[in-house]
């Protein structure tokens, strides 16, 4: 464990376009905006500064039916502020920072849900972590493997420092990443259904030119909340994906089932020939039920289930372990440090650890949550921000190169815009094993 103290933090914010709009629960986002945190730490008399940055997506930290879309980022934007305005002056090791943050800052947005409140709490906490690996000159799954952020000297209740050590000892370099495409509920399936407003950039839009451009043979396919429609959707993917000689996919829900309307659904499926391979090739389905009602009694289901919006504290996991759910995402906008105590927690349990979130822009958001998913064993992980959003919106021409030429692995230009190397449905992520948390700073040479 290492002690360390915030000298200062600041924020600011980047606008972001949807390269294409994308729907997920009752709500479409076209465009929204990112936000970036600098926090400088002393760490034996050394001050060291490092960044973080994550999308900003509306309705999903909050899904209450009041809000707009533009309220729930206002919310966000209340968090980040929060969080920077109480860093400066704490110290401890950074779990313990981050522990005492998130509590105070809940305590201060008492109307903000848990998921919302914790959003600029992570945002300050990956930020210490880049200072923190840049002062000691590691990269982030050696910070991690050595422990330097007091996880093994912080063990809550349900974890011995000893389980937390062995899954640590665990973490290797990374190397690559295997990417899940996410399926929109009103994606085009084949180029046909293109309209003639999609953008002309030579990137992919329809599912089969995503297919055929990179070898993407994961998918996550997004789900409405209604059987019917949800059933007929898969079954029109699956004309698609049943051409590939093998795939997996995953569903997420959005906690818009309830538990009955959530049975029709998978029965259907049972019994459909045309789903049938699909059923089969699906791993688990992720936060089928809002979270007001998720944690309140034991699942049982033919199909593994995972929370997702229901993680929004440290103990929500093993909550869900011992309610009957298989296993729980990570996101680096909930917590890095929490991921890695629940990877502990996974391997222990023998329970599933997964790896979502479409909205991680190409950039710092993307290469911080990437390490985080390799460090936690993670092998394939959901990455769509590049292909609805993407090209490091709001950085400068010079940025921009600067991450291409440190991590050519990662990245590529096409038509004058950043957008990621993937090559048989993968990604090479060696070039994140470098001082800090993923890389080459966003703000100078790597």
């Amino acid at each position: 464990m290492t002690r360390l103290r915030i000298v200062d933090a600041a924020w600011s914010e980047r606008p972001v376009k949807m390269r294409l709009p994308f729907q997920f629960g009752s709500t479409e986002v076209r465009e929204t905006a990112e936000a970036h945190v600098s926090v400088t730490i002393d760490v034996d008399g050394q001050r060291e500064t490092g960044k973080s940055a994550q999308l900003m997506v509306p309705r999903w930290f909050d899904k209450r039916s009041n809000l707009t879309n533009a309220e729930t980022i206002d919310e966000l934007r209340g968090t980040v502020g929060a969080a920077v305005a109480r860093a400066p002056g704490r110290d401890g090791s950074a779990l313990s920072i981050s522990r005492e943050l998130r509590t105070d800052v809940s305590a201060a947005l008492a109307d903000t849900p848990e998921l919302a409140a914790g959003f600029g709490p992570s945002l300050v906490e990956m930020a210490v972590i880049d200072a923190l690996c840049r002062a000691k000159e590691v990269a982030f799954w050696q910070a991690s493997k050595a422990d330097l952020f007091g996880l093994a000297h912080g063990a809550p209740e349900d974890l011995t420092a000893d389980a937390i050590m062995g899954a640590l000892a665990r973490i290797t370099p990374p190397g690559r990443i295997a990417l899940r495409h996410t399926v929109g509920f009103d994606a085009p399936l084949v180029s046909d259904d293109v309209g003639a407003d999609a953008p002309r950039d030579g990137l992919p839009v329809a599912l089969d030119e995503v297919i055929s451009r990179t070898g993407i043979r994961g998918f996550k396919i997004k789900l409405k909340g209604d059987p019917d429609a949800d059933h007929a959707r898969l079954g029109a993917i699956a004309k698609v994906i049943d051409a590939l000689p093998d795939y997996s996919v995953t569903l997420d829900a959005n906690e818009q089932y309830e538990p009955d309307p959530f049975a029709d659904l998978l029965s259907g499926l049972r019994s459909d020939t045309a789903c049938a391979r699909l059923y089969r090739a699906t791993r688990f389905v992720e936060q089928p039920f809002p979270r007001e009602i998720a944690l309140k009694e034991r699942v049982s289901t033919d199909l593994p289930l995972v929370i997702d919006e229901s993680d929004s504290r440290e103990d929500a996991f093993p909550e869900a372990l011992a309610l009957g759910w298989s296993g729980t995402s990570i996101k680096s906008c909930k917590g890095v440090l929490r991921a890695l105590l629940n990877r502990a927690r996974a391997d222990a349990a023998g329970a599933i650890l997964s790896g979502e979130d479409l909205t991680c822009q190409p950039g710092l958001c993307w290469q911080q949550d990437t390490a985080m998913m390799s460090a936690c064993g993670v092998s394939d992980v959901e990455r769509n921000g590049h292909h609805f959003a993407g090209g490091m919106q709001g950085a400068s021409d010079a940025e921009r190169q600067r991450f291409l030429a440190a991590h050519p692995d990662i990245y590529t230009e096409v038509n004058g815009r950043i957008t990621l190397r993937i090559d048989g449905g993968e990604v090479g992520i060696a070039s994140l094993n470098a001082p800090g948390f993923a890389g080459a700073r966003p703000d100078g040479p790597p």
